[in-house]
This record gives C-alpha cells, structure tokens and sequence, in this order.
C-alpha cells in the first residue's frame, strides 16, 4: 500500500492526524490481526500449553490478580443486586483485608480496570478461564491500538501488522505484562492512543482522544501515567523540532499550554479515581525514600545487552525486543534515502534516547519515581522499535547495495557481542538467539538480492519476491522467533519459569485452599483469626471472608506500617505485605486474635493457651488445617482507663512497647492523662560466646563468610518470650577481601573501603535467630533493592518456653557488614501480659457490630458505685481498625473527634456515660473526586458542543464536507 501524502496547514506534508476513515477494510484488518495475534499467543504461551499450566503466575497472580478479578466480580454482581432491590449500596471498605483497607484503594489496578468488569458476568468456578482469556485479549487490543497509531500516520496495513506484532512480543508485553502482571498491558494498549491524541492536537485537530486516553492511563494508574508525561514531553519534543512547521515561541508556548490543559483535563477527568489514587501514594512511605542508585549499569549488563535485546534473558526483562526489531533500529542508521528522512530522523532520535536510558541505570529510578530501577519503562523502547519496523518494511526493497553492506556490518557486529556473551554464559538460549538473529537477517538479505536480480531481468516478479509475500514471511520469522525464545527461557532447557504457573485447573482450589464457611458461620465476628503460615496465600481473610491479619498490595495504609515498624515485627522487609503478628502474645491478645488457625504441620508455633476447638480438613495444597480458640484476646473494640502519648511509647524499646499496650492506651497527642507504669519486660545483656567467619565489633558485625554464625549468651527467664532485637540494622554487601580487612581493622569505616567495581553487591540478605529449638528468619534490603521500604528495627520473637533461654545463635546469610545502633535481648512474662489482658477485658464495656462501611460500638455505663461517683472522668473507646481520614464518627448522634491510638489504629473519648459510637466509611478524596469529574464531564461536554458548532460553520464556509472521527 503506498503512504498517504496529504497537504497540512502545520507543514509540507501530514505525516500524522490521518482520520481513521482513510484506512480502508479496518474490519477485514482486525479479523486478520486477531487471527495473527492467536497464534502469536499460543506460540509464547506453548510451554506452559504443554506442560498443562494457566497464566496465573504463582505470586502475585494467586496472592492479587485472581483473587482480586473474582472479587470485583462479585463486588460488582452486589451492586447490580442493591441497585435492582431499589437500595443502590457500593461498598468501599472491607474489613477482611489485613486489619480492614479501603476496597478500591487496595485492589487499585483491577477494581479501577475497565477489562476486569466482565468478571462480573463470569461465574466464580469459572473465572480461571476469564483470567487466561482476559490476558489474550490485552494482548490483542495493545496490538490493535498500535495500528491505529500506525494508520494515523498514513502507513500502510501490511507493514503495520508485522510492527504491531513486533509490539506484542516486546519485553515489556510479554514479560512483565502476560507472564506477570496482566493489567500492564493495559498502559500497552492506552499509550499508541496518546501518541495518537498528541498528534492530532499538533495538527489542531480536537483533543478529545489525548484527553480521554490520559484520562485512562491515570485511572488504571498514576505510577504509569507518571511514565506518560514524561514519555510525552519526549515524544512532542522531537516531533515539534524535527517534523515541519512554522515555529516560534509563541506557538511552542501555545502548545505546551494545550497539552499542559490536556494532562489536567484527563486527570480532573477521572477525578473519583485519581485524587484518592494520590493522597494515598503520598501517605506511603515507602514512596520519596532515599536510595543508593548507581548511576550506570554492571559489568555484566553491559556484556549481556545485545543478547537481551535479541531475546536471551533469565527472568523477566523487557529489554528484549526480537531480531527483526533490532534489525530495523540497526537500519534506521543506514536507511537514507529508502525512509522518508523525518520519520527516520524523529524515530532514530526515540530510540537513542531509549537506548541511552537502558544503559543508565539512574533513569530507571527516575521513571520509577526515583525509587528503585526497572526496566518497565521500557514499554517504549518496545513502541518505538515496533515503529521503526513499520518504516522498514516498506524500505527494504528500496535499500541499494551499499547500504546493504553497511547495514550487513552493523548486523555483524551485535552478532558478535551477542555470541560472545554466549559463549561466556554457555546456555543453549544464548546460542539460539544468535543462530535465528543471524538466519532472519541472511534470509532477508538473500530476498532483497535475488529481488534485485529478478527486477533487473524481468517486469514481473515471482510470487515469493514480491512485498506481500515479504510481509508474511517477516510475520512468520516474527511468530518463530518469539515462540523459540520465550519457549527455550520457560522450559527445562532454559529457566523452566513455566513451574511459576499454577496448573490449569487448579487455580480456583489453590485461591480456596479450603472451605471455611462452615466453621466461619459458628465463630464470633467480633475478633480475628491469625494463621501460623501464609506460605500458600497472603489475603486468605480477604478471599474468605473473616477478619484476620495478613495483606499483600501495592497500596496500603501507612498508619498500619507505622504500628509494625514500631514493633520491629520480623515477617516481612516489604510494607506492601505482612503476615501476621509472629505469635507475639501482647499483639495477639490486643488485636482480637481469638481463633487461629494451623496446618498439622505448623501446629508446633501456635501460641500457648490456644486450645484446638475443630478439625477444618484437608486443602488443596494436601496439608490438613485445624481451628484454634483462646479466651485470653480482646474484641476489635474495647475501653481504655488510662493512656500515654506516643512520645511516651517511643522512648520504649520494642519488646516494652507491646507490653505497655496491655496497660494503657498510646494516643498521637502532646499530652496525656497518665504516664508510662512500670513494666515487667527486661531487657537482656548479650556477651559473645562465639563467631564463627565474622567479628562482632562496636555497632557492627563484619561477617567474612556466607552463612557465618554468633553465638550470644543471656540470662533469660522462664515462661517468657524471648526477644532478639536489632535497631538501626542496615547491611552493605562485601567482597570478602573488604569483609576480612574490616574485620582485622575494627577502627576501619566501611564507608573508606575504596569500591570495587567489578563486584555486584548483595541487595537483600537473610539474618536467622535461633535458640537451638526454635528459629525464626527474617530477611532486610540495601536502599538498592526494590524491597526496600526504610526496614531497620527487628524484633525477632523465639516463643516461649518453660525453661529460660541462655544462649541465641545468629547466622547471616551475606558476606559483608551488618551495623546497628543497638542490639539486644529481651523476656517479656507471657502470664503478666494474660494478666495485663484479663484486667482489660474484666473492665471492658464496649461491643461492636460490623456494617457496610460502617461500624457500630456500643459502650455501656460503669457500673461501680466508686465509678458512678466519677461518671465524668474519661474512658477511651479503642477500636483495632487502622485509622485513616476516610473514618468519621458520631456518639449519640452528634459528630464526635476520631484519634489515633496504638500508632495505627482508632479511639473515641467518652465519658463514664453509656453510648453509642458509629463508625463510617468514605475513602479519603472520593467526594472531592467525584466533584472533578463532574465539573470535567460538564466543561468537556461544554467544549465539544462548542467544537462541533465551530467546525460546521468552518465547513459551510469553506464549502466543503470534513469529516474527523475522533
């Protein structure tokens, strides 16, 4: 198909803003590209075909992505029921979720995700099918927005299907979205329609698309909508300084003001999502922490770079692009003359900034909020070499023979660096990558020559040299390729990664694990049930539906990660997870953790005076599960006499800490009531009895050997926990010849340790504590890793025992040095902290019924004759649900002040009265939100009316019919 050269008001020639209605056949097109897409997808997906596996990864496709797409489902089946019924209710907060999280903020990415609403229409046993399906069908949709893009720029239906295949089987598409993370495609499919709106706006043509596109972006997520402004202001750079047009500065400013309006427009837009999407990335820790970020890549990154590119990588990456794609950047350089020199001029320009950004590790972190590297911006490294194949499909019967050989060169030359890594890595997918790179490419060759011949003696050709039958044959080398890459990395031969995949079937039993409705339906609604393992599912509450303690998602309350950090619980160096209270009995009793429940296998952790009440039978996992009940814990909601404030509670230790939650009530405020009592919790002095492969020194321990081990010695207490505690812990990663000259001298800094820079540095370690009966691990991060959340106190909690604990045995699993600002041991009695308990909930007067975003507490009066003397002295009514702006509460009716209480969770103040405390719900940001949209949809609607008017009074002018398909 030739290329459309239309005249344009902005330039000599419309290289882009084509109306779609110029594209003939879009329907045949499309009916084409699905087929295309199938089998591209089967051929990427074949191991997993093979070995009998779905797509939902086993991580966090079990721990989020099912769970969440079958829950929407339902959420969304509720609200059709309500509205039906006449009482339209949509629920935004759940209290199954950790310790109870906002619905909409927590599954953000699938409850914000317009695919995953056909899970309403699934039924639940069903929804693994929908999962894998919905996967196929992002990855058709990303294929076919990047055709339109293509379309709208004047190129021709061939060449767009081999670069819109290209697209789909980048990196970025396959590896990070159809083999992780599903709804990543999501911004695959949004970002051609941004390009495609920003063009149009340069064209002055209307802005609807750009806007409505953002507006997509930022609703699915403002991580990725980052990405987009900042892929934007590149993107309109280069096509404003390279594509004609008259310029100025006025004109510049005029537009950079129009897509400033625009990128505001399509955030105001989808206002309901975005602004509370915003106060909660603000509130998170985790986000603005200071990391070491070197600024180039390793070593072996750089050796490797080639390789990857052509598909040779070990986990996910999306630097792979595929051999035809690297074939047309390579071309881009050599193709003057054969490509119009714009387009070659503004997407050379694209790539090198892409490949720029690859090879500098700091840019990562920039597009990652200048958080930890990744390479997920690199979506638009996979876009602009998809595009730079659209240009050189049609070129290549027009390349002369010089600049075949130059280009033969430049083939060469990553052949060579890609064989060399290979020979150095010596895997069977190193080698793979360059036999098939180097066959497309001398395949390519020979048609282009034996085109020349046949051109040059004869008027027509034959069929196999002609450019349709070019453009299937690079559609089949596409196809090949990906499928022997991607299938050489999932099986035995090259990672077997397809093990990470649930098997097809099973994935709805491992989301159940168990049915516990029946045993569900007897318990008391107003306490928690803890687990001793999560292994095999965070947010097990969540899929079953009672309150409990563990979470896992990207979006999580701060004040909850505050309360743990404060504690130093050792289950996870993430905040975006957690697993529970590590049988600390202060915070089980504290936090309602009345039922428990244990596989056979782990009944040995659970706490003492928990007592088996019911067997709950086998799971899918083939582990059997009971049910464990104590009457020592507390409701979700009870009363306080005395409190603290936090200052108060932070001049504690961590083991003292929870005790002091026994006893009085820790508020956020400058003054309190009471003072800290006195607390049984002691705390232990350590002395070294042996080091083996490390040196224990002032605040630090230089460990010179993996798996090196300290021995400390205490005094230790019978029928107590005991505690090992690391403050201020923070680990760097060693050579062991830094590691042995720190140990031999202590006065040394690591800091002056001059760096290596062929040594890749540890970024995470595991630390185990051990007593020589039981042992726990835990598991801390370097500011480079992206587990890093600003992790440092570690209160490791070896149980309790009847015998006193006299020695503690640490093992660390990295070479390097381990500094701290204290480290210590602790006991803390576990009757006194049943007793500090029972006189809490002898005193208790307060119960709680749970309701639809809502909650409400009754308290009674006191009762005492000296109580009923004092009725105006204060009681606090402390409710463990995590505090947050989205709470409002009223007491017999009137508006009432909600405090933050126990760093992280809720207290009202009231008298020795009875009353009646309700608790609501509305996520932080949501009426403010729907206000924006609303304003936007108006104003929008407004200036499209007005629009419309405008372009057919233009049209009766000028006499003519235009017509712009937006």
């Amino acid at each position: 198909m030739v290329e459309r050269e239309t005249e344009d008001r902005h330039g000599e020639k419309g290289y882009f803003g084509h109306p779609l209605a110029e594209t003939t056949r879009k329907g045949r097109y499309a009916l084409v590209l699905l087929g295309v897409c199938a089998v591209a997808f089967a051929g990427v997906t074949l191991t997993l075909i093979m070995a009998g596996r779905s797509l939902v990864w086993d991580t966090d496709g079990r721990l989020l992505y099912f769970p969440f797409m079958v829950a929407e489902g339902e959420w969304l089946r509720d609200i059709a029921a309500s509205l039906l019924a006449g009482d339209l209710t949509v629920p935004l907060y759940s209290f199954d979720i950790g310790f109870g999280a906002d619905w909409l903020i927590t599954a953000s990415g699938n409850s914000n995700e317009p695919i995953n609403f056909l899970a309403a229409l699934c039924p639940p046993e069903a929804s693994e099918w929908l999962y894998d399906a919905l996967v196929f069908l992002r990855f058709y949709l990303a294929a076919l927005t990047f055709s339109f893009y293509c379309f709208s720029r004047g190129k021709g239906k061939g060449a767009t299907l081999v670069g819109a295949l290209c697209y789909v089987l980048c990196g970025y598409v396959l590896f990070w979205g159809v083999l992780r993370h599903p709804n990543f495609i999501d911004f695959a499919i949004l970002l051609p329609l941004v390009f495609m709106g920003a063009d149009k706006l340069f064209v002055g043509k209307n802005p609807l698309l750009l806007i409505a596109s953002v507006a997509g972006i930022f609703m699915y997520s403002i991580y990725f909508a980052y990405m987009t402004c900042l892929f934007l202001l590149a993107y309109c750079l280069i096509t404003y300084f390279v594509y004609p047009r008259e310029r100025s500065v006025g004109d510049f400013a005029l537009l950079a003001g129009k897509f400033a309006l625009c990128l505001l427009a399509g955030f105001a837009l989808v206002g309901f999502s975005t602004i509370p999407m915003f106060i909660t990335l603000t509130s998170m820790g985790r986000v603005g922490i200071v990391r070491e970020i070197a600024f180039f890549q390793t070593a072996d990154f750089y050796e490797s770079f080639a390789s990857v590119l052509l598909g040779n990588h070990e986990a996910q990456n999306a630097s792979v692009l595929g051999a035809i794609p690297v074939i047309a950047i390579l071309a881009l350089f050599v193709a003057r003359g054969s490509m119009d020199e714009r387009e070659r001029r503004a997407w050379g320009c694209g790539i090198a900034l892409c490949l720029i950004g690859a090879l500098v590790a700091k840019v990562g972190s920039v597009f990652n909020g200048f958080g930890y590297p990744t390479d997920r911006w690199e979506v638009i490294f996979g876009f602009c070499a998809a595009y730079a194949v659209v240009l050189l499909v049609p070129a290549i019967p027009r390349f002369s023979a010089l600049q075949w050989r130059r280009l033969t060169a430049l083939v060469t030359v990553v052949a060579v660096w890609a064989l060399a890594y290979a020979f150095k890595e010596g895997t069977l997918l190193g080698f793979a990558t360059v036999v098939m790179f180097a066959g497309i490419y001398g395949a390519l060759a020979l048609w282009a020559f034996f085109r020349r011949r046949a051109a040059g003696s004869s008027p027509s050709l034959p069929r196999v040299l002609t450019e349709r039958c070019l453009r299937a044959l690079l559609i089949l080398a596409v196809v090949a390729n990906a499928t022997v890459h991607v299938g050489l990395f999932m099986s035995p031969l090259g990672s077997s990664y397809y093990k990470e995949f649930i098997r097809t079937g099973h994935v709805w039993g491992t989301r159940e694990q168990l049915d516990l409705s029946p045993a569900l339906d007897q318990l008391d609604d107003a306490y928690r049930i803890n687990r001793t393992d999560t292994t095999y599912g965070r947010n097990g509450s969540f899929v079953h539906g009672y309150k409990g303690f563990d979470f896992y998602s990207s979006f999580y309350n701060q004040a909850v990660d505050d309360f743990r950090q404060s504690m130093g619980l050792s289950d996870d160096v993430k905040s975006t997870m957690f697993d529970g209270t590590r049988q600390r009995a202060a915070l089980d009793y504290v936090l309602g953790a009345k039922y428990y429940i244990s596989s056979t296998e782990a009944a040995d952790l659970i706490p003492d005076g928990y007592v088996k009440i019911a067997d709950l039978g086998e799971a899918h996992n083939g582990l059997s599960y009971e049910l464990y009940e104590t009457d020592q814990a507390l409701p979700l909601a009870f009363t306080y006499d005395s409190t603290v404030t936090q200052k108060d509670y932070e001049g504690l230790d961590l083991v003292q800490r929870q005790e002091l939650l026994t006893r009085a009530l820790v508020l956020a405020v400058d003054e309190a009531e009471g003072t800290v009592p006195q607390l049984d919790t002691q705390r232990e002095r350590l002395g070294v009895v042996e080091a083996e492969g490390a040196a224990v020194q002032n605040g630090r321990i230089v460990v010179t050997k993996k798996n090196a081990s300290v021995t400390f010695s205490l005094s230790g207490r019978a029928g107590c926990e005991t505690y090992l505690c690391f403050e201020g812990l923070r680990f760097r990663s060693l050579p062991v010849s830094d590691a042995e000259r720190l140990a031999d001298e202590p006065q040394l800094a690591s800091a002056d340790l001059v760096t290596n820079p062929s040594f890749a540095p540890a970024k995470t370690c595991w630390v185990t504590v051990s007593d020589g009966v039981r042992e726990s691990s835990f598991e801390i991060a370097t500011s480079a890793s992206p587990k890093y959340a600003g992790k440092e106190d570690w209160a490791v909690n070896l149980g309790a025992g009847d015998d006193p604990v006299a020695s503690i045995t640490v093992t660390f699993g990295g070479v390097g040095v381990y500094e701290f600002a204290e480290l210590y041991g602790a006991t803390q009695s576990v009757e006194v902290i049943r007793e500090n308990a029972e006189r809490l909930r002898e005193g208790n007067a307060a119960s709680v019924v749970f309701e639809n975003d809502a909650m409400t507490v009754s308290v009674g009066a006191v009762d005492s004759a000296a109580a009923r003397a004092n009725r105006e002295k204060s009681r606090y009514v402390f409710v463990s649900v995590p505090y947050s702006g989205g709470w409002s509460a009223t007491m017999d009716g009137e508006p009432v002040e909600i405090l933050k209480a126990n760093v992280g969770f809720m207290a009202v103040e009231v008298d020795g009265e009875g009353h009646e405390l309700r608790f609501s719900y509305v996520t932080p940001g949501l009426d403010l939100g729907l206000a924006s949209t609303g304003a936007t949809v108006v104003l929008l609607g407004t200036f499209e009316l007005g629009w419309i008017r405008r372009r057919r009074t233009g049209t009766n002018l000028r006499g003519i019919a235009e017509k712009e398909p937006i």
